[in-house]
């Protein structure tokens, strides 16, 4: 696997952050995509939207940027062109280019523009973001940011923000927002009437096809209260027999998440624990509870729920690693608190958390969450459980 890191990291940049760790994080939690190449096209450094763009693609070794974005193709705005060669010569930004990406089954695309930046040795940034399916234009407009946004935080109880602010009420709890919440949890995929119908409406028979159409109707007008009437939809698009969210315009908490985790799981084991804590502290920060917390009985969400607690927990078990071999046992400490609630009845998450609190002396709160976990463990499996806080207090 190619190792992709972040540029150089100057004493003090032009921004003025004057730590590593500052530079570092403008670098990686940009929320557009970043990809650094060097004057011949080599991929130098790629941020975490822009590890979420392009996936499994950013493995190759001595990957270039014409294996990200089919440079030289004909056919393509960059026929008979490289993107590097085009920023190193062009004056000024580039204008943005809308690219196919290579070989992707899925006709995903990315729009993309770049810089070159000085020094010793000449690099290019270029700075990407997700293209919208069906978008055919050439655009040369150097602003890109418009267009609608919607925002879906789903860690912990859900909520919907637009451009315009909270997307607040009690249709979350009904069925327009049961509906939002379903595409979410399946955002890989086009979700089908008959699956809808099947989930919410199992019992209305022929009426089903009816009731989904009202539901994402409605929807569609509570996220997006000015849309014109019988106009489409920037964010609930029909598709194959069903319905997806438009993911060039829906950014989901989950997702960065779970890319947030992925980055530092891979940097920790590359020994770069720098960028692991980075990563790592933006995913525990961006976990706020459970999937779709207030769906507690939802079948359909047990699944995606499992999942992403699993890598919290990794997240957590990770970040308390990294903070003790750092000798910040407090920082330590915290991480596995919230792990241990996460995780109540894993005896090695309890074992960890009671040995590093006597470890510290805090022998009074040590006993305490040990009673507490006695009497749990009991009452849950009617047996005493498997961790002895003498034996951990000669252990240490």
């Amino acid at each position: 696997m190619s190792e992709h890191r972040a540029p150089p990291t100057p004493r003090t940049s032009a921004l003025g952050l004057r730590t590593p760790v500052a530079y570092r994080a403008v670098f990686e939690f940009f929320p557009t995509g970043i990809v650094v190449v060097d004057a011949r096209g080599q991929v130098l450094g790629t941020n975490l939207r822009a590890k979420a763009l392009f996936g499994a693609r950013l493995d190759r070794d001595r990957l270039r940027c014409c294996d990200m974005f089919d440079c030289r193709r004909a056919g393509t705005p960059l026929a008979d062109h490289c993107i590097t060669e085009l920023a190193l010569t062009h004056e000024g930004p580039l204008p943005q280019l809308r690219v196919d990406l290579p070989s992707d089954g899925a006709g995903r695309s990315v729009w993309v523009t770049g810089a070159p930046y000085g020094g010793a040795e000449p690099a290019v940034v270029l700075q990407v973001r997700p293209g919208v399916a069906g978008d055919r234009r050439r655009r040369t407009e150097p602003h890109w940011m418009g267009g609608p946004q919607l925002r879906v935080f789903t860690l912990g109880r859900s909520r919907v923000e637009s451009g315009e602010g909270p997307l607040a009420g009690e249709w979350l709890g009904h069925r327009p927002g049961h509906v939002l919440k379903y595409l979410v949890c399946h955002r890989a995929r086009v979700v089908l009437t008959d699956e809808l119908i099947e989930t919410f409406w199992a019992e209305t028979g022929r009426k089903g096809v009816t009731n989904v159409r009202q539901a994402v109707h409605t929807l569609r007008d509570r996220l997006e209260p000015d849309r014109p009437k019988h106009g489409g939809s920037a964010f609930v698009v029909s598709r194959s027999g069903g319905y997806e969210l438009e993911r060039a315009f829906v950014w989901i908490d989950a997702d960065d998440f779970e890319v947030s985790v992925r980055e530092g799981v891979r940097a920790r084991t590359e020994g770069d624990d720098e960028t692991a804590e980075a990563a790592l502290t933006r995913a525990v920060g961006l976990y706020r509870g459970d999937f779709l917390a207030e769906e507690i009985y939802a079948e359909w969400a047990f699944g995606e729920r499992d999942r992403l607690r699993e890598m919290a927990a990794q997240a957590l078990r990770n970040l308390s690693e990294i903070k003790a071999g750092q000798g910040d046992l407090e920082a330590a400490t915290e991480q596995l608190h919230r792990l241990a609630e996460l995780e109540p009845y894993d005896m090695d998450v309890q074992r960890d958390l009671l040995g590093m609190l006597v470890r510290r002396g805090r022998h009074a709160e040590a006993a305490r969450r040990h009673d507490l976990l006695r009497r749990r463990y009991l009452k849950t499996f009617g047996t005493e459980p498997p961790v002895d806080l003498a034996d951990l207090a000669r252990d240490r």
